[in-house]
């Protein structure tokens, strides 16, 4: 089965429910306010309440992004969520003096899953 049917499903999954229909055309501003706000979490405490709500805010934007097989707009915003993990890698190392493990793999993760998406959308873009 191909991506594009699994978002295909996805958005027909999406548009039975009535929370989910409302909120499907506003995937692309939930995402990115998300992710914007993660990013300036990393510089200014905005408590542990909205770095949660940020955090599955985020991914739930994805998703409904993702729905509307929006590849450019899903590798945007994975591409900024990389970047925060970007950022505190080099601040350990250069703060520190020491190697960040665990934000080195989401850096990995979230960097190829950017990638594959900015792919996917050079792909239906021909």
């Amino acid at each position: 089965m191909k991506f594009e049917q699994v978002c295909q499903s996805l958005n027909a999954y999406f548009g039975q429910h009535p929370v989910f229909k409302v909120l499907l055309p506003l995937g692309m501003p939930i995402m990115m306010v998300c992710v914007i706000l993660q990013e300036v979490g990393r510089f200014i405490s905005l408590g542990s309440a909205m770095s949660t709500i940020t955090f599955f805010g985020f991914f739930l934007g994805l998703l409904l992004v993702i729905s509307l097989c929006n590849f450019k707009m899903a590798a945007i915003g994975l591409g900024i969520y990389a970047l925060g993990y970007l950022y505190a890698v080099l601040r350990s190392l250069i703060l520190y003096h020491s190697v960040n493990y665990s934000s080195i793999i989401y850096l990995l993760v979230f960097g190829f899953f950017a990638y594959e998406a900015y792919r996917k959308s050079l792909l239906i873009n021909k």
